[in-house]
Order: structure tokens, then C-alpha cells, then sequence
């Protein structure tokens, strides 16, 4: 019989009478002590629902910021040979140093990105994985994270009108980066098999895509091997949608060199701008060139959850792949993606390996190993937060927060179109609005960035910036149920502020 492991070379405890037995494990039992953290917790909850509370009223600042060369310096600090904290200083230095620092994304000024303002009861979800830790590469290492994530994968992709009766399968992954790369990886298997012999084998493929998709198409073919260039970038309409003569030009153009368009990737709900490509279109354009149909739908795709949005997706069930996103408009702490196929079969096609100290060929329950389909091995219980959610406030519910965050887009869109001083890019189709203040044409890209680092730099508002064709536009995200249109109006009106003060100030 192998001797235990006894890697402190510490007697053992069954050599040493009962009270030094206990004693040479104290330092166990205080680091893994369950009346410490239900008391810690509770702390904790108390304080992170105070600094909720705070955020949501839109108190304080949604930012403070600090040039990261000198907030770096409070964090320039030898790793700790003894404790420096204990459970009760824990929170404090928490409250002191740490939330202080975050973009506070519950604020109703916090508008910059595409991150949801987490769902409360969902981040408790995610302590309950963090502290359950299920591994995940097989069934046996999660199973109740398992079967949990197959029963979002169900839902997620009813909505999207397949069913488990038609075959559609998926996985969750963490982030929607991840999730592109998967399905294109899939993608570029089914049309060539590059597994074992690689791609120096292979013709030459190429992957077209809107010049205003995600910048994780063109890493994606980066990470293959296919070179960036592999990526067509096709034009897009004054509404930032795919324009589809050009998909047709781009195709024909790509048949005539003797390239293979290995998938055409068609944005819903593309990061820029918010656009919706025409679905349908790309749809049967595909379907009749026997092309592999991608969806990112990270942003928009929950637009299917909404009866007044989701006829803005239409053709997106004629897509083989789908990427979606919980943390954007499901309202989920990041990360947590799903790629999403309509043939299950074409889900095990991203990836194929031999691990015999996990994967058992006479295993039953092959298909419940998630491993086979993900680029993770272990990863965390991710569906848990989204289960929770929709059994917590049903399809409706989480809708409402889609229908409130798109609805004020548009009212947006109708302020700044009636405001002389102010240019809007385009209605939006979602909850991305893009715009600028109006001044001389070869100013106008500096005074944007200038005015976006101003209103940063003072915290007043959290926005970011695009640049399309050339033109730099002022862009909100507005992911916040609790950001309402007299919050956007002073945000118009403290751009005027400024801009006045840099004027009477030269």
C-alpha cells in the first residue's frame, strides 16, 4: 500500500495525542472555517448591497478616474510572507481600495460598453459556483453544472427556433470571443479537414464579414493560421448593415482566384454601431451558395426574448452557428457565452482529441462530456446564473429590461435629432446610439475625443467612441434599466458646458 502524502513532513495526526493533533491542523480549520465565512458573507453582502444601493440612485461618480501609471502605484507591493489582513480588515480594504477603484456599472451614468449591470440575485448564483468549483471537462466532474448548462442550451436555442427534437446542440464558453472562434473553428472543418495535417494543406480560405463586425473575427483567423487577411471585409449600407451586392461581389471574386469561403459571419448587434445585417438575405444568399452561416449575435441576440424586438432577428434560425452573450443584455455577471449550433453533429466538429485519463470511449454519457466541444477543459458552473434568472423572472421579465434599455435608444435618437448643436449617426436598432456635437468639419474628430477624455477624466459620465469611415462619433451603450432620458439630456447639456468653457477659454 503507497504511504500518504505527508508533504509538511509533520507526524502524523494519528501519532500525536489528541489536543497537538487538532493543533497541527488549526491552520486548516481557520482557512476553511464555515462560521467565518457565513459571517464574512453576510458582511459582505451588507457592504456590496449599500455600495448597489448608491450606484443605482446615481450618487457619487460612475468613475474615478486616475492615469494608470499612477493608480499602479498603490499596487506595487511585495507578495505578503505572513498575513496582512484578517477577515474583519478583508472588508474594509475592500471598501477602501478596491470597489472605490471600479467603473461603478450600476450607475446610471455609466454608459461606455457593452457590459450589463449584473442581475443581483444572479451574482449570489455565481458564488454558489465559485464555492461549488465544479471542473467541468466531464459529467462525472459537474453534474448537476452539466445538466444545468444543457438546459440553458435548450432554451437559448428554442428562441432561436430550433429544438432538441431537430438535433441543435451548443456549449458555453467563457466570452463571446471564445465563442466565434469555436463555430468558425467548426466552420472551417466541415468544408476542410485541417485537424491533423494542418493547414498548410488546405486551399486558400477566406471568411467574409461586415467592415463593421467584431475584431474576434479577424483574431479568430488569426489563431487558425489563416492570416487576417483571410478576412473580406464586406461594405455596409448608411444603416451599417451588410450590403449584400458586395457579399455577392466578394464571393464571386473569391470562386474566380480559386479561394474557399469557408463562412460568411453576419452581425446581430455589431459592437460599432448596433446594427442588425439582413438576416434573410445573407440567409438564402447562403443557403443557395452552400455557404456555413455564422451569427454573432453576442449584443443583439437577446432581442429574441422581446414580442416588440425579435422580428429585427428574422433569419437568424437559418443560421449553423450562433454566438450569444449573458453578459450583455441577459443582464449576467461576465463572463458567460454561448456558441450555438443547428446541427448537433457540427458541434464536436471545432475540436477533436484523445485525453484517455478523461475521455472513455465505452462511456455511456459521451455526450454529456463538454470537453469534446470547448477550448476549456475546466471551467466554471456558468449556467447556473442564467437558469436562476430565467426561473427567477421568466422570458417576460428579462425582456422588460431589453425592451426598457432599446426603447430609451430611441428617445435619445429623437432628442438629439432635434438638437441643432447635436449630429446622430443613425436611428438605432438596438441600444447603441452613436453621435457628436456639431462644430467645423476639420475639428471635429479632435473636439470628440477631447470632449469623451473630458467627461472621463471628471467622472461625470462613462461613454466611449467610434470611428466610422473615417469620422469620430460620441457612442452610448445604454445597458443600465435605471439610466433614464433626463440623465441622457444632462449628458447632452454638460457637453455644451464644456464645450462653451473651451471656447470662452481658447
Amino acid at each position: 500500500m503507497p504511504p500518504a502524502d505527508n508533504p509538511s513532513n509533520q507526524p502524523a495526526a494519528a501519532d500525536l495525542p489528541p489536543t497537538a493533533a487538532a493543533a497541527s491542523f488549526a491552520w486548516r480549520d481557520a482557512m476553511f472555517d464555515p462560521e467565518q465565512f457565513r459571517a464574512s458573507g453576510q458582511a459582505l453582502v451588507a457592504l456590496l448591497a449599500k455600495q448597489l444601493s448608491h450606484d443605482l440612485a446615481g450618487e457619487g461618480q460612475p468613475l474615478n478616474w486616475q492615469p494608470p501609471q499612477l493608480a499602479e502605484q498603490a499596487w506595487l507591493q511585495p507578495m505578503p510572507e505572513q498575513p496582512e489582513l484578517n477577515a474583519d480588515t478583508l472588508l474594509s480594504w475592500l471598501s477602501q481600495q478596491v470597489i472605490p477603484a471600479n467603473l461603478a456599472v450600476h450607475h446610471p451614468h455609466s454608459m461606455g460598453h457593452q457590459l450589463a449591470p449584473p442581475l443581483p440575485l444572479a451574482a449570489l448564483c455565481d458564488l454558489v459556483a465559485s464555492l461549488a468549483n465544479q471542473a467541468m471537462p466531464v459529467y462525472e466532474t459537474g453534474p448537476a453544472a452539466t445538466l444545468i448548462e444543457r438546459q440553458v442550451i435548450r432554451w437559448l436555442s428554442g428562441l432561436l427556433g430550433w429544438h432538441s427534437d431537430s438535433g441543435s446542440a451548443g456549449i458555453l464558453t467563457s466570452g463571446g470571443a471564445q465563442a466565434n472562434l469555436t463555430a468558425l473553428l467548426a466552420a472551417r472543418q466541415h468544408g476542410v479537414d485541417v485537424w491533423r495535417s494542418g493547414v498548410k494543406h488546405a486551399p486558400q480560405l477566406r471568411i467574409l464579414t461586415s467592415s463593421l463586425a467584431h475584431y474576434s473575427i479577424s483574431r479568430a483567423a488569426g489563431i487558425m493560421g489563416l492570416g487576417t487577411d483571410a478576412v473580406l471585409a464586406v461594405a455596409v449600407d448608411a444603416q451599417g448593415r451588410m450590403d449584400m451586392a458586395d457579399l455577392a461581389r466578394l464571393h464571386a471574386s473569391c470562386l474566380q482566384h480559386g479561394e474557399i469561403v469557408m463562412a460568411v459571419v453576419a452581425s446581430a448587434g455589431c459592437t460599432a454601431t448596433g446594427s442588425i445585417d439582413p438576416l434573410q438575405d445573407i440567409a438564402a444568399f447562403c443557403q443557395a451558395q452552400q455557404l456555413w452561416l455564422h451569427v454573432d449575435g453576442a449584443h443583439g441576440a437577446s432581442a429574441l426574448l422581446s414580442t416588440q424586438h425579435a422580428h429585427k432577428l428574422q433569419g437568424i434560425a437559418l443560421a449553423d452557428s450562433v454566438t450569444w452573450d449573458g453578459h450583455k443584455l441577459l443582464y449576467m455577471p461576465a463572463a458567460v457565452s454561448a456558441v450555438l449550433f443547428r446541427e448537433a453533429r457540427h458541434s464536436y466538429l471545432a475540436f477533436a482529441q484523445d485525453a484517455s485519463y478523461l475521455f472513455h470511449g465505452e462511456d455511456a454519457a459521451l455526450d454529456y462530456n463538454t470537453s469534446y466541444r470547448t477550448l476549456e477543459c475546466t471551467k466554471r458552473m456558468m449556467g447556473l446564473k442564467l437558469l436562476a434568472a430565467f426561473k427567477l423572472y421568466g422570458r417576460q421579465g428579462m425582456a422588460q429590461l431589453l425592451d426598457h434599455v432599446f426603447a430609451l435608444a430611441s428617445s435619445f435618437a429623437d432628442a438629439l435629432a432635434q438638437a441643432p448643436d447635436f449630429e446622430l449617426l443613425m436611428r438605432p436598432q438596438t441600444n447603441i446610439v452613436c453621435f457628436r456635437y456639431r462644430t467645423d468639419a476639420a475639428q471635429s474628430n479632435r473636439l470628440q475625443s477631447w470632449l469623451r477624455l473630458q467627461l472621463l477624466q471628471g467622472g461625470d459620465y462613462h461613454l466611449s467612441q467610434v470611428e466610422i469611415s473615417g469620422t469620430l462619433w460620441l457612442r452610448c451603450t445604454l445597458m443600465n434599466p435605471y439610466t433614464e432620458l433626463k440623465h441622457l439630456q444632462g449628458l447632452l447639456e454638460r457637453i455644451r458646458t464644456r464645450t462653451r468653457s473651451a471656447e470662452e477659454n481658447g
